[in-house]
């Protein structure tokens, strides 16, 4: 490659740049855009100063010409896109600003013509920059125009880039001054970006291929802002078509563009899911994976995996085979993202629509998908529910049921149990894999999945958990409010109506959405002073039969007060009109129910955690038939110490 120093008008003097969609879409956030513009206004106008490398390869493409007369090479961006990207949004923003000033709009029209969009022979827009094919629709209809367009960023860099347009304007505004220095200081300006911005200019060799390219891409990129495994997958499965050897160019040249629409199509809906961090992605990739390749969790190592996977050495002198199984590839994870996306955010709108044809089940699928997605164990279940989806695409009735099943074995393992989230992740693992490779009868995978988590530590621990026999303290248990929540549902479906608070909103409040009946301090309250000494007190505080979920302003309004001024009466006002908040009038139906009691004893407590308890008992039961201890205690102990936290 050939070194060499330029400004920006030199850089931009016969160019136009193209980013090629090996690349990553806009990355830059608020401080990488803020941290550019410092420098820009620290730089005096005696120096000159050095921004960045890029790096360029020369596009085979013809030159072409605008309508002035002038040619340009296109030239293929692999690395610097932030930079650049960034430059020509302020020189657009800049330009728009020049354009009102009456003395600079010949300034403004060569600014633009120069560093953003000229005007073609064919009187179409040339412009001067073209980004991945994820946004660059977006970027010249919606972020380079004065106005922004109707529609929405289809993607986070598109978000990004409609962010940074916004950050610049705003730049301009507070840095102009008064309206006097309003031209001078962007004329100045405009001079300090053209020319006395430095870049290290390298040109890659006619002679490197394309997939070459996609490499020095990467290798590039790690100094900056880390690539995320999705980019570095499409990177690579891009340069890998380019370099097969085939006697029809034509293939290689498809495959590229079912990767380029796979992404654009996989990118749009984990956004709109809002599920678009690269944890996200590798999420996706790794379950996506699981299901079809390798069931061993452990062996999963990023894009180094799909990398192995697909190495051209070993597909030598069988670079068809190797072009069919990556389109196999591409066309599975597509489709593997839809699961994906309904699973992690089942309550987003059109979540689960292949499931449309019978509503019932898709409500239920999706409430149940809810109750998973609430205890934080996704993930070991992802890839097993991923490959259910595939295999029983047409049978809701049998994801439903694995869902259910997922749901109570999560609950008796996790919450109950406190075994660490992963705990017997792997062997979900290999089910979901069996399932996907085709020919896994339903029955034998719940039976399967019943043994894994069916043994003696996991059924004695929920058996001790519904011993109503003695108090039931449940201080700093993390599933309280779930479980109190899950009470609620019940409530509300006896009723057959919606539970007033939702989920989303209990989770939000959840800090001061536990109330204690009993109160914590009974000081000055006789009512309970006589009832609950010292040491009874300490012992039914947190016991589950005294706490129930409340608003949190109910909470602090409760305070110590007696039982009988906490529980009041069904539309009982204040003078002003208001509702005065006790539990008869509450939103939450568990608080109503307390209201029932005549009074606020240890056995109204102990009457209360038998109820619970006894509910419990029905909601969370599995009948494991057949199915033999697997594990002895100590056996869970060592996996216990071997696994690590979830990370959903």
């Amino acid at each position: 490659m050939e070194k060499m120093t330029l400004s920006l008008q030199d850089l931009f003097d016969a160019r136009i740049f193209r980013v090629p969609d090996y690349q990553r879409g806009y990355a830059w956030e608020r401080p990488q855009v803020q941290e550019f513009l410092d420098d820009l206004s620290l730089l005096d106008g005696s120096r000159r100063h050095y921004t960045g490398t890029i790096v360029l390869r020369q596009s085979p493409d013809s030159a072409k010409m605008d309508s002035g007369g002038r040619y340009y090479h296109e030239a293929h961006v692999v690395d610097g896109q932030q930079r650049l990207t960034t430059i020509v949004l302020l020189l657009n923003e800049m330009a728009a600003a020049l354009a009102k000033c009456e003395d600079s709009r010949s300034l403004a029209e060569g600014t633009r013509s120069s560093y953003v969009e000229a005007v073609g022979l064919d009187k179409q827009p040339l412009y001067k920059l073209t980004l991945n094919a994820d946004v660059d629709q977006f970027f010249k209809t919606s972020v380079l125009p004065d106005g922004t367009g109707i529609e929405g960023p289809p993607v986070k860099s598109a978000g990004r880039l409609l962010d940074a347009k916004k950050q610049i304007t705003a730049w301009l505004d507070e840095a102009e001054g008064r309206p006097a220095d309003r031209e001078p200081w962007l004329r100045n300006l405009l001079s300090k970006v053209t020319s006395q911005l430095r870049f290290s200019l390298y040109e890659v060799e006619e002679v490197e291929r394309e997939y070459e390219v996609g490499v020095i891409f990467e290798v590039m990129n790690d100094r900056g802002k880390p690539l995320s495994d999705l980019e570095k997958v499409k990177n690579y499965l891009l340069y890998t078509a380019f370099s097969l050897s085939l006697e029809d160019r034509r293939h290689a040249d498809d495959l590229a563009k079912l990767v380029n629409h796979a992404w654009a199509d996989l990118l749009t809906r984990m956004m709109k899911a809002g599920l678009g961090s690269p944890a996200d992605e590798d999420g996706l990739l790794r379950a996506h994976w699981i299901m079809h390749y390798d069931s061993q969790s452990r062996n999963w190592k990023g894009s180094k995996s799909i990398k192995k996977q697909f190495d051209r050495r070993n597909y030598r002198g069988r670079h068809g085979d190797l072009l069919e199984e990556l389109k196999i590839y591409v066309e599975r994870l597509r489709e593997a993202c839809i699961s994906y996306c309904d699973i992690r955010r089942p309550r987003r709108e059109l979540a689960f629509e292949a499931f449309a044809f019978d509503e019932k089940k898709r409500s239920a699928i999706v409430l149940w998908s809810s109750k998973l997605a609430r205890m934080g164990v996704i993930r070991t279940f992802l890839p097993l529910l991923m490959a259910a989806r595939k295999q029983w695409s047409s049978e809701p009735e049998k994801y439903l049921e694995m869902l259910r099943v997922c749901e109570a074995l999560a609950f008796r393992t996790y919450k109950v149990g406190r075994w660490n989230a992963n705990f017997r992740e792997s062997a979900m693992c290999h089910l979901a894999h069996r399932i996907a490779q085709g020919g896994a009868d339903f029955m034998e995978i719940i039976r399967s999945m019943k043994s894994e988590y069916g043994g003696k530590g996991i059924r004695e621990a929920f058996d001790n958990f519904l011993d109503a026999s003695k108090p039931r303290p449940v201080d700093g248990w993390a599933s309280l409010g779930y479980f109190l929540y899950e009470y609620e549902e019940s409530l509300a479906d006896s009723r057959q109506i919606a539970p007033k608070i939702t989920w989303a909103d209990l989770k939000r409040e959840i800090s001061g959405s536990i109330e204690h009946v009993l109160p914590q301090y009974m000081e000055n309250q006789a009512e309970w002073l006589e009832r609950f000494t010292g040491v009874v007190h300490e012992e039914y505080l947190n016991d589950m039969g005294n706490l129930v979920l409340s608003k949190p302003e109910w909470n602090s309004a409760y305070g110590n007060k007696a039982f009988s001024q906490k529980k009041g009466f069904f539309g009982a006002k204040h003078d002003d009109g208001s509702d005065v908040r006790c539990y008869a009038n509450s939103p939450w139906l568990q608080e109503q129910e307390l209201a029932r009691y005549d009074d606020w004893t240890v056995e109204s407590i102990e009457e209360r955690r038998a109820k619970l308890l006894d509910w419990a008992r029905k909601r969370w039961h599995v009948d494991y038939g057949d199915v033999s201890d697997r594990l002895t205690g100590a056996e869970y102990e060592d996996a216990e110490e071997e696994s690590d936290e979830d990370e959903e």
